[in-house]
């Protein structure tokens, strides 16, 4: 089957072996596509795992359709895919989010089961001080330019929009305000990663999430050559491979819990 990128079409791809019963939720970023993850889809596919990466309302269409959604339709559309997955006996379910993508994953973890969480350049805190302003803004302006802050060969794979919407960007602050007061109530097993380059979210953001989550499991990456696009740039395949170490610790750790009759992550 040929590979397919620069799309913002949702994807699955059917696992195959003893991975294909581990389910990995993909979420997009703000603007953005689940073109952002094909790259990372693919490679974890060819291991075996299922992937399931949604297109979030108002996404992957035209920034008009986008400024008649918000927060609520984002998180409400993460946790309808979570429950439309079948909870067949010995499923294993792991959402990766990028951007505010994370924030929805870490959201998720929040109302839902999940084995496994990883959060990529998920923010906590912004670099702009402009997205403030948005609550203002929003009542002179509709939408605004956005200026790019990573290659023009990774803007046109993300496949993402070439202007902001100015009130979901308030809806996006909302968003991070409820997930930054609520992180404590997380205690799923997490990985989080965050490039040194980023120029949309400051990289201590990282260091906050994992030090208010109270997952027993939790790891904490730095990539110094990255982006906010940690799936596309330079690094990205030695973020792809410490994704996949930290789901197959998940696993393990998971299968001797369960081998030794003990209660497993929750």
């Amino acid at each position: 089957m040929s590979r397919i990128y620069k799309t913002t079409e949702p994807f699955y791809l059917q696992g195959h072996g003893d991975n294909a019963s581990t389910h990995i939720m993909m979420i997009h970023g703000f603007t953005g596509s689940p073109s952002e993850f094909r790259r990372l889809g693919y490679y974890l596919n060819d291991l075996g795992y299922t992937v399931d990466a949604t297109l979030l309302p108002g996404h992957g269409t035209s920034p008009e359709d986008m400024i008649k959604t918000g927060w609520n339709d984002w998180t409400g559309h993460v946790i309808s895919r979570y429950d439309d997955i079948p909870q067949e006996n010995g499923k294993r379910i792991i959402a990766i989010g990028h951007s505010m993508g994370g924030l929805l994953a870490l959201k998720l973890a929040m109302e839902r089961h999940l084995d496994g969480l990883v959060s990529l350049a998920t923010p906590m805190f912004l670099m702009s001080r402009n997205t403030i302003l948005a609550v203002l803004l929003q009542y002179i302006v509709k939408y605004i330019e956005r200026k790019p802050t990573v290659a023009q060969h990774i803007v046109e794979e993300s496949c993402s929009y070439s202007k902001l919407p100015i009130p979901c960007v308030v809806d996006l602050r909302k968003l991070l305000k409820r997930v930054k007061v609520s992180l404590g109530a997380i205690s799923t097993p997490i990985l989080i990663a965050q490039g040194e380059k980023d120029g949309v979210v400051r990289p201590k953001s990282a260091a906050y999430i994992y030090d208010r989550v109270s997952s027993a499991v939790k790891q904490l990456m730095y990539y110094p050559q990255s982006s906010h696009a940690l799936l596309l740039d330079e690094e990205r395949e030695r973020v792809f491979e410490d994704i996949h170490r930290f789901v197959m610790d998940v696993l393990q750790n998971e299968e001797r819990a369960e081998n030794r009759g003990e209660l497993v992550y929750s």
